[in-house]
């Protein structure tokens, strides 16, 4: 069953649509839903891609998948409006940092993803263990977190993530984040859904994002975004 409850924005309010790509737009294996980038195609508003991944990473999707040239990269800390454009980048990396070489000394084979692209955080292969990382990190940075997307730890600000992300677009677009709808599947897009005006899980969702959803979807990872962007189209 879909479940579906009431909603905190008019549909006619909604302007764009805030998506996030891996486990929503894709698999577990990162293989993109052929059905979802055609969903995604017929949306009658932008829709803006939202990643845990490098900005250079979503501007080279966005392109690809006929997505908005508006885009939020590092879960929130690099935000670009226009493919060209310079990118706003909303927290500082060096505690990041500092909170890396404290962790490398408790997890010495702690592997890093993408570091030289990375502005804003640091990210991890998922090969140590969470849990007494988090408690490193709290111990030594308690202003920093790490989420598990289930693709990649991601060393962060807790100040700053998707919600972040969508409000600083929200600035530079005039509109407010009661005008996004945002659908997402994993810890990283559960501020983004809370704050949009609507919020779509897709069906592979952990129960705290589904919980905060106004609509999941019965399908999961990219056929699910697919029902979800057909879902929302149907209501606009």
């Amino acid at each position: 069953m879909l479940s579906l409850i009431s909603m905190r924005a008019d549909f006619k309010d909604i302007k764009a649509i805030v998506v996030d790509i891996d486990g929503t737009l894709t698999d577990m294996k990162r293989l993109i839903s052929l059905e979802a980038v055609q969903e995604m195609r017929r949306m009658p508003i932008p829709v803006i891609l939202s990643s845990g991944n490098v900005v250079c990473f979503v501007r080279a999707a966005a392109k690809l998948l006929g997505a908005s040239d508006l885009m939020i990269g590092e879960n929130g800390g690099v935000v670009q409006a226009g493919f060209d454009a310079k990118p706003f980048v909303l927290a500082d990396i060096e505690q990041c940092r500092r909170a890396r070489d404290v962790l490398l000394k408790e997890f010495p084979g702690l592997e890093p993803l993408d570091e030289t692209y990375r502005k804003s955080e640091l990210a991890f292969r998922r090969n140590i263990d969470v849990g007494r990382a988090r408690q490193v990190v709290a111990e030594s940075y308690p202003e920093l977190e790490i989420v598990d997307t289930k693709f990649a730890l991601h060393l962060k600000h807790r100040n700053v993530n998707k919600a972040t992300g969508m409000l600083k677009l929200a600035a530079v677009m005039g509109i407010g984040p009661e005008n996004f709808a945002a659908m997402g599947d994993s810890a990283n897009d559960l501020h983004m859904l809370k704050a949009a005006g609507i919020g779509i899980a897709v069906g592979n969702a952990g129960p705290e994002v589904k919980a905060a959803a106004d609509y999941v979807t019965k399908a999961s990872y990219g056929e699910g975004a697919a029902e979800g962007f057909a879902w929302l189209r149907r209501q606009l």
